[in-house]
Formats: structure tokens, sequence, C-alpha cells
């Protein structure tokens, strides 16, 4: 029988191996331990599509789950804040209650927090709950035994303004009143900043920025190394190196290289995961980025967007920046002929800004995608 594959390239999946994040890990969790007053306990973490956001959440509620924190997911749609009120809260505290809710004494032990009672009065008729009335009975719970409550929300970019800012206050006023409260958010870099420009999203915009960037080499190199280990293979510093290079520090990119790798040792009947071995699979992953990154991020752009994602890939080489200039001679228009396309290109994270005046792709083999997608070309 032959060994499970440890690497997954699925998006929100957590690796088994994570590579490059272990100081934001900790950072958080000393945040945790610190108390209110720290400034990890509402962070903003930003990133293009598969660099690792959803993932980073995740080990964030490990991370609070480990110091008995309860985690409410928050999800950016327009019955966003009533979920909470709702659902997800009064969730939390039968959880707190124990699963006899309905009697009025009620008490059970959970991972991580120590015996809590519960007593309700059948007489008594509660006003109608509020958000903040809501996260200050759990946190008030959760407060005795030293623990608190992480608030994740993925896809900041996607939130409803409106739902944002009740959050974003009823956080704020547990905060000043030293309740244990966190708040993570992430999404997409430019569709962020433009939220951020609302009114109502002042506390968010203070939060603590991370800007997650590519892995780097030597942590990638280990990655790839530890995880084959973990599957009960061996991948050679050489290959390991190859597998680094091929997938560009892209934390996807990095999991599908390693997948099609080791299956491809695999078909090979090797105990090892060779250079050839991944050098063979370079191809294969390209053409996987495009389908499953690629395609369906370019899935909503418009033609005038789309001629300049081709102008930039027929001058790059490499995945490398092309001037303005350059693109808009090659599209026979001035350069600020361009300005609202490239700001909507930017908002969809498709592409960046490496320095002024210049642009290039933000997610890698975007250039090989469209230069083989003929199906989708416009004429330049």
């Amino acid at each position: 029988m032959s060994a499970r594959n440890p690497f997954r390239p699925t998006f929100g999946v957590s690796p088994t191996i994570l590579a490059g994040r272990d100081s934001l890990l900790q950072s958080f969790k000393l945040g945790l331990a610190e108390g209110p007053g720290s400034p990890f306990r509402a962070l903003l973490i930003s990133g293009s599509r598969g660099m690792g956001k959803t993932v980073l959440l995740n080990e964030f509620e490990d991370a609070a789950a480990s110091q008995g924190w309860i985690t409410l997911r928050a999800y950016p749609d327009d019955s966003m804040v009533d979920n909470l009120v709702n659902s997800a809260i009064p969730e939390a505290l039968q959880q707190l209650a124990g699963p006899q809710s309905k009697r009025m004494l009620s008490s059970v032990s959970i991972p991580g927090i120590a015996t809590v009672t519960a007593i309700a009065d059948p007489y008594k008729k509660d006003p109608t709950p509020t958000l903040i009335s809501r996260l200050r009975e759990l946190a008030t719970h959760l407060q005795k035994h030293g623990s608190g409550i992480l608030i994740t929300l993925d896809e900041l970019q996607s939130a409803n303004v409106d739902q944002l800012h009740v959050l974003a206050t009823a956080v704020q006023d547990l905060l000043r009143d030293d309740f244990d409260i966190a708040l993570v958010a992430a999404g997409l870099p430019e569709g962020i900043n433009q939220l951020l420009q609302h009114e109502g999203t002042t506390f968010i915009r203070r939060a603590e920025r991370i800007l997650l960037s590519p892995v780097s080499t030597p942590d990638s190199i280990g990655m790839f190394i530890d995880t084959t280990a973990e599957g009960g293979k061996q991948m050679p510093e050489e290959a390991a190196t190859l597998a680094a290079e091929i997938s560009k520090g892209y934390p996807y990119s990095m999991q599908l290289t390693g997948s099609l790798a080791w299956a491809q040792s695999t078909l090979d009947n090797s105990a090892k995961i060779s250079t050839q071995q991944v050098a063979a699979v370079r191809d294969e992953v390209i053409r996987r980025m495009g389908m499953q990154v690629h395609e369906p991020s370019l899935h909503h752009v418009p033609d005038g967007e789309l001629t300049i994602l081709y102008a930039i890939a027929q001058l790059s080489e490499n995945d490398g920046m092309v001037s303005t200039g350059d693109i808009a001679n090659l599209m026979k228009v001035k350069p600020n002929a361009l300005s609202m396309q490239r700001k909507q290109l930017l908002s969809r994270g498709l592409i960046q800004v490496p320095k002024y005046g210049y642009l290039n792709f933000t997610l890698p083999y975007m250039r090989e995608h469209l230069l083989n997608s003929p199906q989708h070309r416009p004429m330049i």
C-alpha cells in the first residue's frame, strides 16, 4: 500500500506543514495572552488569491482554541450581524450552558474552559438582543475563566459596509470595557482599501495590517522536505530547491507542486521525490494554476481589462514588470486612457504596482495562462 500524499492543494485547507507564517502565528498567540490592550487583537490580513489568507485564519482560530477562546465566524453578506446575533452567539452560549439548556440551572465543562453555570429566569422578559448585548453576554461568561471571543471574517472586501460598521462598533465597545475579544479579517488588498474609504470603518482602518507576501525560498525548501517526510518519503534538498523555484513562494502552488511531484514519484514506484520528478510536473503545475486559479479570476473580467492583461503578458518576460507607457503604445492609446481599467484590475487583485509607472501580474504563471488561451485573447 502506497503512502498517502501529505500535500493539500485545496483552497482554505490547512497544509500539513505551514511555511513562512510562524512569526505571525506567534505574535497572535502573544496578543491573546497579553490582554485587551494588545494591538494584535485587531488584525487585517491582505494578500492575493491563494496567498494563504484563509489558512492563516484557520491557524489563528486553532491558536485561540488552544487558549480556551471561542471563535465566531462572520460571513460577508447582508445577514452577517443577524446571523451572529440570532445563530452563532446563541449556539456558543448554549455550548457554555450545556445540552440541557431548557433547565433553569445547567452546567458543563468544555475544552479549555472551566465549568460554566447559567441561571435563567423564565418570568423575565428580555429586551431585543443586539450584537453588543449578545457579545457582552458571551464575553461575561468567558471572562470568569480567563478566555475570550475571536471573531474571524474572510473575504472582507465583499462585506456590506453597514454590517461591517455594526460589527466594528460592537467589538470596539467591548474592547473599551476591557473584555477579551479579538477581530481578525482577511481579504484582497485593493478591495479592502476601497472598502475602508467608507465612513464607519474607522476602527477597522486602525487594525494592525498584515500583507502576506510570498514565502521565502529557505522556508519553502524546508516545507517541501518536511511535508514529504511527514508522508513517509524523502525529498533531497536539490529537488526541494527546484520545487521552491517552480512554485515561486506562492502557498497554493507550493502545495500543488508538492502534490504533483509526490504523485509522479508514486507512478515511478519511488521512495523519494527526485529532481527529475519535480521537473516533470512543471507544465502540469502551470496548467493546473490556469484552471484552478487564473481562469476563475478572469471569468467576469471585461474585454477592456483583458486587453491590458494580454498586453502585459506579451510585453513581459518571466513575470517581469512592464511600463504603462509600453502597454499604451501596444494598445495604440494614450497612457491616461488606461486609468479606469488599471484601477479595476488592481481592485480584482490581478495586477500590482511594483514601482511608479509599472505593472506586473500578482499571481505566478498568469502570463503563461494568457498566452496559451487564444480563445479568450482580445485583438491588440
